[in-house]
């Protein structure tokens, strides 16, 4: 059991209040409480004094819902102008030239970096199973998706369906799958997947209508993709992923840049998340991001660094600032619940973090914040990068973190 006070607490349905404590018992909160009054009965119904942070504001771990940590050693090595195609045939040179040893470091570094900006849970994509052998141990809440591609050929949709089932009956974590795209994911490879996401329950997360060459290609068979695919469907994305029985509330589409008319309605309907990614969004200098077509129709929205083979961090709080710079009019506490509790819902990890409510895990960060009244907290949370100066891990104090870089030195 431990009790933990600050300045101000992030309540998840009143904002910032002044004066809060929070009560941990076996990784997870217990009770939380506000002002000196309510406190004071708290601790002495624990029997034990509060460990007093001091200023700052303790928030909910910020939850990214989607990166791709194996791809961390690529940071900087890649340029967002040109096609979309060219990005992809670059990144698979880089990424073929780097060791096995290389990619598994750089998982490491990217967990350190998310640690240290206040993200406590992540979204991850294993494309080459290194990402498992960190998740097994990390103290982080994973999601850890296994990837799942053919390349529209029907002949590698057996050995595909074979690594995947390997690759989930090696890890003892809870099993998740990524069928990469619509382009990449033949119609044969989506039916065998929604058969095994629906026998297993599975979490689901898939790329969607990320840029217009995935649509020219999907849809016409043309384009710089089809150079390299298999024979294309001729068929709209999301009608694969619905036929194959993977629209659903335990399923998250990213990206979603390019939305024909109807499908925002269509993924509200099914309960589905949409993941944005504003770091990538702003990397590969993208027109504006279709949000208010997707909170018109009632989607929930999460937020994800995407990896740093387009993006220039794995820091949540840049990309709250990001999306607030590129959607002016959004308010700051709706940008907060993206990259929390609507991240959280997209993971299918509703409840278990991205919360201060009784039940969650006590993955709690202390931000330090000049501001005194709590619209300008928000305010500030959202549209810069307070510095991190405590972090706990299922209640668990964690010392020794690098130092994340500071808005200026964004």
């Amino acid at each position: 059991m431990g009790l933990i006070r600050a300045q101000w607490i992030l309540d998840d349905k009143h904002g910032p209040v002044s004066d809060g404590a929070i009560s941990v018992e076996h990784g997870q909160i217990v009770r939380v409480a506000t002002g000196k009054a309510s406190i004071r009965r708290l601790a002495n119904d624990l029997g034990e004094e509060p460990i007093d942070l001091g200023p700052g504001i303790l928030c909910p771990g910020l939850v990214n819902a989607h990166a791709h940590l194996e791809l961390t050693a690529l940071g900087g090595r890649l340029a967002g102008e040109g096609p979309f195609s060219a990005w992809v045939g670059h990144l698979l040179r880089e990424r073929a030239a780097c060791a096995q040893s290389e990619l598994a470091q750089g998982v490491r570094l990217g967990e350190q970096e998310l640690l240290a900006s206040g993200t406590t849970a992540v979204g991850e994509i294993s494309s080459l199973a290194i990402s498992p052998h960190w998740a097994a141990d990390s103290p982080m809440a994973v999601r850890l998706y296994h990837e799942c591609l053919d390349a529209g050929d029907v002949a590698r949709t057996h050995g595909a369906v074979a690594d995947l089932r390997e690759q989930l009956g090696a890890t003892a974590l809870p099993s998740a799958v990524s069928p990469h795209a619509p382009f990449s994911v033949s119609p044969d490879l989506f039916t065998e997947l929604g058969e095994l996401s629906e026998a297993g329950c599975l979490p689901i997360t898939i790329h969607w209508a990320e840029s217009p060459e995935e649509q020219e290609y999907l849809l016409y068979g043309e384009g710089p993709l089809a150079e390299f695919l298999g024979p294309a469907p001729l068929r709209p994305g999301l009608d694969l992923i619905d036929e194959a029985g993977l629209l659903g509330p335990r399923t998250s589409l990213v990206h979603g840049n390019h939305p024909a008319a109807g499908e925002p309605e269509r993924l509200a309907a099914a309960g589905v998340s949409l993941v944005h990614c504003p770091g990538t969004h702003h990397f590969f200098g993208r027109d504006t991001f279709p949000l208010d077509l997707y909170r018109s129709a009632g989607v929930n929205l999460a937020l994800g660094t995407d990896s740093l083979a387009s993006n220039k961090a794995l820091d949540m709080r840049r990309e709250m600032a990001l999306l607030r710079k590129a959607q002016p009019g959004l308010a700051p506490a709706d940008v907060w619940g993206m990259a929390t509790r609507g991240s959280a819902r997209a993971l299918d990890l509703e409840g278990k973090v991205g919360s201060l409510a009784p039940g969650a895990r006590a993955d709690l960060v202390l931000f330090d914040v000049e501001s005194g009244q709590p619209e300008a907290i928000m305010d500030e949370l959202t549209g810069t990068c307070p510095p991190v100066t405590a972090l706990y891990l299922e209640g668990r104090l964690q010392e020794g973190l690098p130092r994340a870089a500071s808005a200026s030195d964004r």
